[in-house]
């Protein structure tokens, strides 16, 4: 195939060529059972209690470790946390990656040898870098960041669209099988809506406004473009809620955040957040509430699970994050080839915080009894790191199959009228059997241009259709996998028979996607056992993972370093020396660089 990119499969030279010990026929083929990629099983943390408290400084940390000031984001945040105040370590723990499942096609490597070398691998990481990143997501189709000079601001494309189309099925899907209700709440409130949060929190700084003319004639603050929804949905709640019977309330929606920022072109840094899947609920006591936050964790890692992005989960320490908004918060962080990590996902256990400045409760004998909250949120970020991870180092994606809009995307060049009707026929039965599939008949010089851009959307088969040259020739067909690039030429006389080989083949490239994805996120969270080997990890721009004590003092003794910040803290079954005390600990710490 004259002028086709690199990785496109040849056309055979002449008919003789497509018998004999050639490419195998269909018919002789075995149809293996359709092999699903290992999925990680969710489970619930176990009781998340309130922290417990010791006011006694650790006389183990060196104060040689200590930074001359310790700040935190509330005074009353405890000195220690107990360990059943952590999320346990099979609640945090990456998945491991998958074996490699059974060959369902005759694969050969592509003819012109070229194997894509993974973003994520350790070779292809020192291609990484945010703006070409950008750059390649516009070339797929996916999103731009060029056009509106607004920190962040992005257009989406038509294969972005179809992509957050997946991304909402599945969202809504797991949402509502732990009983969340969708709701839509105005994204413009009155700024008096905001007030009583900042007795929790500093608002300076942290709201976009928005009003007319008259306002800021005025020098006016009317009203605000909601930074989260907890403002609205609270405000809401306090009318809604009058007695125990209305609750629980477990509310999601899909929404935007408005932040301030000042510059860059990050797609992961907007003034203008999209596509926020934020859930809430609202229970009436400290106990119901707890069982509600084990839930919205196992929700949540349950829909990074389905997104096939291998999350670390952790309990964040509460003296180095803003815990005035919450008892406990979990965060769900993942690695970037450079060492840094993107937060994905949290969630919150708020207690009665909220409720009480917004006069959210229920009576019982004239008693007013304020809820108590669990709130958190999941965003496209998921869909940028899926893309992310699976990207090569020539910005060309590879999409699991359970996200792509197309998963077969088959090219007929030419052909007759019975060729045309079995190639419509074989999407035809792809789509009976749940396969998403997309036919192009072109000729033949386009062919190579519509293959191009699948392959840069990161289809997970492509299958080319070349038309029989004489009436006893066979169609021929060549199928690609995006994970490998190898390829299967296979012979039959009606292309439908296909149809059944190829979903076990979807499989291969899902496993293939995970075993890429896995084996990063294994590599870059790399365990270390002293002080120095963290120091080592971190400068290597690798996530460390150590026993540490889960104290103010030795938090903000790693902080001290100017090396890494503690991401987040998780239960140990046993214990082992802290990295920088000594003492025998039960938590662990994800550690990650500092940007």
């Amino acid at each position: 195939m004259t002028g086709a990119p690199p990785g496109t499969p040849s056309t055979r030279s002449s008919p003789s060529s497509s018998r004999g010990t050639g490419p195998p026929d269909v018919s002789s083929l075995a149809h293996p059972p359709l092999a699903e990629p290992p999925r990680n099983p969710v489970t619930t943390s176990s009781h998340l209690d309130r922290t417990s408290v010791s006011q006694r400084r650790d006389p183990s940390v060196p104060a040689s470790s200590l930074p001359r000031t310790v700040t935190s984001a509330r005074t009353d945040a405890p000195e220690e946390l107990s360990p059943d105040a952590v999320l346990p370590w099979d609640q945090g723990e990456p998945p491991a990656p998958p074996r490699e499942s059974a060959t369902a096609l005759p694969w050969r490597p592509p003819r012109d040898g070229h194997r894509p070398r993974a973003l994520v691998s350790a070779e292809g990481s020192a291609d990484f870098d945010m703006g070409r990143f950008a750059g390649w997501l516009r070339d797929a189709g996916v999103l731009d960041t060029g056009p509106i000079e607004l920190p962040g601001a992005t257009v989406t494309l038509p294969y972005g669209m179809r992509l957050m189309r997946r991304f909402d099925t599945l969202v809504r899907s797991v949402y509502e099988d732990h009983a969340y209700e969708e709701y839509d709440y105005p994204l413009l409130v009155p700024s008096s809506v905001l007030e009583p949060s900042r007795s929790l929190m500093s608002l300076d700084g942290a709201l976009v406004f928005a009003g007319d003319d008259e306002d800021w004639d005025a020098g006016r603050k009317r009203m605000v473009l909601t930074p989260t929804g907890e403002a609205a949905v609270y405000t809401h709640w306090a009318q809604m809620v009058r007695t125990a019977r209305d609750l629980p309330i477990r509310a999601y929606r899909r929404t935007r955040y408005f932040r301030p920022a000042r510059a860059g072109r990050s797609v992961f840094r907007a003034i203008e957040a999209l596509d926020v899947y934020e859930f809430q609920a609202c229970f009436a006591d400290g106990p119901a509430a707890r069982e509600g936050f084990t839930d919205a964790v196992a929700m949540a890692r349950r829909l990074c699970t389905e997104m096939h992005v291998p999350v670390l989960w952790a309990t964040r320490p509460p003296w180095t994050n803003n815990t005035g908004v919450s008892e406990v918060t979990i965060g769900g962080d993942v690695p970037l080839p450079r060492g840094t990590t993107i937060q994905v996902g949290c969630v919150y256990q708020q207690g009665d915080r909220f409720s009480s400045l917004y006069g959210v409760g229920h009576r019982e004998d004239g008693v007013l009894h304020n809820t108590h909250h669990v709130t958190g949120a999941l965003t496209r970020r998921l869909v940028l790191m899926h893309l992310l991870l699976g990207m090569d180092s020539q910005g060309e994606l590879l999409v699991h199959p359970d996200l792509a809009p197309v998963q077969v995307a088959v090219t007929l060049s030419g052909g007759d009228v019975d060729e045309r009707t079995g190639a419509h026929a074989l999407v035809k039965r792809l789509r009976q059997l749940g396969v998403t599939a997309e036919l192009q008949i072109a000729e033949r010089k386009q062919v190579g241009r519509i293959h191009q851009r699948w392959r840069r959307q990161g289809v997970p088969l492509r299958v080319y259709l070349q038309p029989r040259r004489s009436p006893a020739d066979r169609t021929r067909a060549v199928v690609v996998r995006a994970d490998t690039r190898h390829e299967a030429v296979l012979l039959t006389d009606d292309a439908a028979q296909l149809a059944e080989l190829l979903p076990p083949a979807l499989a291969e490239v899902g496993t293939g996607y995970l075993v890429r994805t896995r084996e990063f996120v294994r590599r870059m969270s790399r365990p270390a056992d002293s002080a120095d080997t963290v120091r080592e990890v971190l400068a290597a721009r690798g996530v460390a993972v150590a026993p540490l004590r889960a104290t103010r003092e030795v938090v903000t003794a790693v902080g001290s370093w100017g090396l890494g910040e503690v991401l987040g803290l998780r239960r140990m079954q046993h214990p082992a020396p802290c990295v920088v005390t000594g003492r025998p600990t039960f938590t662990s710490a994800y550690i990650s660089p500092r940007r």
